[in-house]
């Protein structure tokens, strides 16, 4: 598209991106990378969080990304929160919002249509089994005030279409990807230390993810303890926080495993770990396009995942990593026993890094989702004279 006119110019296009919360999440990182990567003068972003900041907002703040906070979750209980994202909105006057995950893409698509903004865009990162029936026909009469809506993935995309009974076609897939440059590992040597439980650890695992039951930590500690108990040597590191902690450092216990998974919590810097293990390995039972793996892959790492969601449109098995089925602790178990050869190991982490950059990087996601920005906002930026001033500054 050509920018320019007989000595005029494009206004920037104004993007609100609005989600839950920047908390530590692949969603949550890619709406910062989306909002730091399309800036000026083309683009103006800014951020919109319903129930707090999180701790993405100060990496937002850094990169002169506007991050604004409704503080309290909309709803019916909570009708002023809901005016107050109308009132955001309007403040920012956004040519595009541009909505992620469920709750937030409900009350987004609701109130940026109330604001009158003129395009709406909707991000779905995940497959949400188990919907109530309500809730899908809302989405269903959302999907038909929507510009575009976005999968990260085939398979979210046909499920997409099956639940909003949309023809695909009417889905775009945008794959998430991964920023290729050189991770700075802090610490490795301490991490390598404390995960060798044994003295002489042979495989050292991890994993990154929230720890809620749809990530699969059960499943993955019962393998570790199935693949102690037939004599394979491992250690086992957990990075990511959530509501299932509790409960799965008590079955780490009840499993006699817990001398052997640490439990780091929030990890604000992935290649600390990735660069501290030897396999990394995705338990999840449902998922969309998995950032944490894609970047263990572009990591170099050996990778086991469940076939689930986009996962098989990244790992060809056998060549760039191994699949399993989701919830089978048996052959999740043997797989990672299999990766006990350094060989192995070494030949599926390089061809995985291979994989990333020939399509999967964070350019790839950036220039797809410029283009379609620039698409559907064409008819809506007007041109301006180089001497007018400046869109006026966000107001809250």
């Amino acid at each position: 598209m050509d920018l320019s006119d007989a000595g005029h110019q494009r206004s920037p296009i104004r993007v609100l991106q609005v989600i839950t919360s920047l908390g530590i999440g692949g969603a949550e990182r890619l709406v910062v990378s989306a909002a730091r990567g399309l800036s000026a003068p083309r683009f103006e972003h800014a951020i919109c969080c319903l129930a707090e900041r999180g701790p993405l907002a100060a990496e937002a703040e850094a990169a002169a990304v506007p991050v604004f906070c409704v503080d309290e979750f909309p709803g019916l209980r909570h009708p002023f929160a809901f005016a107050r994202l109308i009132r955001i909105i309007r403040a920012f006057r956004p040519t595009i919002v541009h909505t992620h995950l469920q709750s937030a893409s409900l009350y987004g698509r609701l109130a940026a249509r109330l604001a009158r903004v003129p395009v709406v865009v909707a991000t779905e990162h995940n497959v949400y089994v188990g919907k109530a029936r309500r809730y899908v026909l809302v989405e269903r009469f959302l999907a038909r005030m929507t510009d575009a809506t976005i999968a990260v993935s085939g398979p979210v995309r046909q499920f997409l279409s099956a639940q909003l009974a949309l023809p695909p076609s009417t889905i775009r897939v945008i794959h998430n990807g991964v920023a290729l440059s050189a991770p700075t590992p802090v610490g490795l040597a301490e991490l390598r230390e404390r995960l060798a439980t044994d003295g002489a650890v042979a495989i050292r695992l991890g994993t990154v993810a929230s720890l809620t039951a749809k990530k699969g930590h059960e499943v993955l500690l019962r393998a570790v303890a199935r693949l102690r108990d037939s004599g394979v040597v491992c250690s086992l590191v957990v990075a990511g926080e959530g509501p299932d902690r509790q409960r799965l450092e008590l079955l780490s216990e009840q499993l006699g495993v817990s001398t052997h998974v640490l439990f780091l919590g929030h990890v604000a810097h992935p290649p600390d770990v990735l660069g501290a293990i030897d396999v990394f390995v995705l338990p999840s039972l449902v998922e969309g396009l998995p950032l944490a793996l894609l970047e263990a892959m572009y990591a170099g790492r050996a990778c086991v995942a469940t076939a689930v969601g986009g996962v098989p449109e990244v790992i060809t098995p056998g060549d760039n990593g191994l699949l399993v089925p989701p919830g089978d602790e048996v052959a999740l178990a043997e797989a990672i026993s299999a990766l006990g050869s350094v060989d192995l190991r070494r030949r599926l982490g390089a061809a995985a890094r291979r994989s990333i950059e020939d399509g999967f990087t964070e350019a790839t996601y950036l220039e797809s989702l410029k283009a379609l920005y620039l698409e559907l906002a064409e008819k809506h930026v007007p041109t301006r004279h180089p001497m007018q001033s400046r869109t006026p500054q966000p107001r809250t």
